[in-house]
């Protein structure tokens, strides 16, 4: 068995593991247990990919602000060197429908957008938010960001127009232009007016690229568009030929955001001649007619608007999409598609898998050409359902499923073990795959093995809550997860890790907010991982 010094400042320093150094020497941990009901997992990421800021200010607002947390229970709130941050209501707080806990999380950094997230916990269930962080001298080549500040009187009205145009002074680049009318009353979600000094983002994303979606809401999907004045829903529809898209976002000095405004916003944005009219097929010109959606990211709804229109700019010569903002957030120009929600369905029969914690490559096929139409990972599990989402409709696909996984690739067999019959598009009709071919992963067996010294037994009540792990391949710092261990469960099974390979492990014993716990180049050789540790602070 493999004894390995990962998890030593687990436990302090009078703990003691067999024929082991110490692998972080002057690191001493805190076995405070972390809380872990009503958690929010911020999971902060740059789309440009530039690297995480180094001096980060996190700001809590709202109602319950005084009482939100870190995991540890304290207020030393720091996003940590993965780019997430770990928030938590306090234990004091009891959580329910009738008394909802809000707050909202604030991150600034010199040169990046700041980011205001409201969030409501109703429950004690664990929410994970993933949010881009934009800088605005280094975004994605879709977009360009701006903000500017204003004011506004105590009762939310804004007396002089605030308004404000993207890349300004930049020549070459398409600009985008958001005004906010004298005389408009904010009004944040809950009816409140949203007066003081006022920020205002404007973020617009161009039609000039292949990924022109990428940095749009959904990624190019709208799921369950709500019709204008009542109509009944439009469905998911899916971006067919998009204009581009602008969000805005306005806050005061105390992060109250506005969400409704008395009178509708205008605004603006240039376009790429060469954006082709979904309805007659051709290059878009002056009189268009562009169909417009608005998305809430706090409630997660698409709304269908009333179209904008395209106009020729007489100074300078360019076409520019103008449409009218009835309230604050992001709004999509684009001609769409309706596309199924689910559908086809496929379950896993004849599979030798249970409860394997890894996933499998599979590819959708088009039954009529025989194309490729898409391929991801799905768990291979007997019994399990693997659902296709967002599909055109009227089509038949079938279902491919490789011996390759998300975690090492290729297995024993490696390649194609089985396709499903034709199933069609929107229709929920499982299809059954049979899966008695793929054959079953090796499986890694770990320990946590705590002894007492003679005369002493083990006090289970005194051990960490948890101990999350996680493992990458050696030098590539790329983590994912694999065990938690808790108090009364500690022995665990993964098929996440091969033999023959060589990984890096780190642990957490407050929740993954910091992983101070690091095992680096440890070549798995054993199926077998365990962990021994004497620890009289946990004896009795």
């Amino acid at each position: 068995m493999n004894r390995r010094c990962l998890l030593y400042c687990l436990i302090g320093l009078p703990a003691l593991i067999d024929s082991c150094q110490n692998p972080l020497d002057g690191v001493e941990l805190r076995v405070k247990d972390p809380i872990q009901a009503g958690v929010v997992e911020y999971r902060f990421y740059d789309p440009a990919g530039n690297p995480i800021p180094e001096t980060n200010w996190v700001k809590i607002a709202g109602a319950n602000a005084a009482q939100v947390v870190t995991t540890l229970n304290t207020t030393r709130y720091k996003i940590n060197t993965d780019g997430n941050l770990l928030l938590a209501a306090s234990p004091s707080v009891t959580l329910s429908n009738q008394t909802p806990f809000r707050f909202t999380a604030v991150v600034e950094a010199d040169d990046y957008l700041t980011v205001v997230q409201p969030i409501t916990l109703t429950s004690s269930s664990r929410v994970t938010r993933t949010v881009r962080r934009i800088n605005m001298l280094k975004p994605p080549s879709t977009l360009t960001a701006a903000r500017t500040t204003g004011r506004a009187a105590t009762d939310g009205t804004v007396s002089a127009a605030l308004g404000l145009t993207t890349a300004e002074q930049t020549k070459g680049i398409d600009h985008a232009t958001v005004t906010i009318g004298s005389g408009t009353k904010l009004i944040d979600r809950d009816g409140q007016p949203v007066g003081g000094g006022l920020t205002m983002s404007v973020i617009h994303t161009n039609a000039r690229t292949s990924n022109a979606t990428s940095q749009v809401p959904g990624g190019g999907v709208m799921s369950y568009v709500n019709g204008r004045n009542g109509s009944p829903s439009l469905g998911t529809l899916r971006i067919a030929s998009i204009a581009g898209s602008v969000t805005f976002e306005i806050y005061n000095e105390t992060y109250q955001l506005a969400n409704k405004l008395s009178k509708s916003a205008s605004w603006s944005m240039e376009l790429n001649p060469a954006t082709i009219n979904g309805v007659t097929g051709r290059a878009v010109q002056a009189g268009d007619s562009i169909p417009l959606y608005s998305y809430d990211a706090f409630t997660n709804r698409w709304q269908e608007e009333t179209p904008g229109v395209v106009k020729l700019n007489s100074q300078t010569g360019t076409l520019e999409y103008q449409a009218q903002a009835p309230s604050v957030g992001a709004y999509v120009a684009t001609w769409a598609e309706s596309i199924c929600d689910v559908g086809p369905v496929f379950k896993v029969v004849g599979s030798a898998l249970n409860s394997v914690d890894v996933n499998y490559l599979c590819k959708l096929i088009d039954a009529t050409t025989g194309a490729q139409v898409g391929s991801f990972y799905a768990n291979a599990n007997n019994n399990s359902i693997i659902r296709v989402y967002n599909q055109p409709r009227g089509r038949q696909y079938k279902l491919q499923i490789y011996d390759e996984t998300d975690a090492w690739g290729k297995g024993k067999k490696g390649g194609l073990i089985a396709e499903s019959a034709k199933g069609a598009t929107c229709d929920e009709t499982q299809i059954p795959i049979n899966l008695s071919a793929l054959p079953v992963p090796p499986i890694m067996k770990l320990e946590f093995n705590f002894s007492c010294p003679g005369g002493m037994t083990l006090d289970e009540s005194a051990l960490p809550a948890e101990i999350r792990t996680q493992y990458s391949l050696a030098g590539k710092d790329n983590w994912h997860d694999l065990i938690t261990a808790t108090r009364t469960q500690r022995k665990v099974s993964s098929y996440k890790i091969q033999i023959g390979q060589t990984y890096d492990f780190r642990a957490s014993t407050d929740g993954g907010a910091s992983w101070p716990l690091r095992q680096n180049d440890y070549l798995v050789d054993k199926p077998e991982w365990v962990l021994k540790i004497k620890a009289e602070m946990y004896c009795k």
